[in-house]
């Protein structure tokens, strides 16, 4: 088993991610960014 901390995931490249859980074909993904979201302005 992994352990993921959440806190401690970052990325080269905004909008990276990892997969924390996959059951039967349905995935978790753990999403990390520093720049806002491309399709979607606040």
């Amino acid at each position: 088993m992994n352990i993921i901390r959440s806190k401690k995931f970052t990325s080269d490249i905004p909008w990276d991610s990892i997969e924390i859980a996959n059951m039967d074909g349905i995935t978790t993904h753990l999403h990390w960014t520093n720049k806002a979201y491309k399709w979607h302005t606040n």
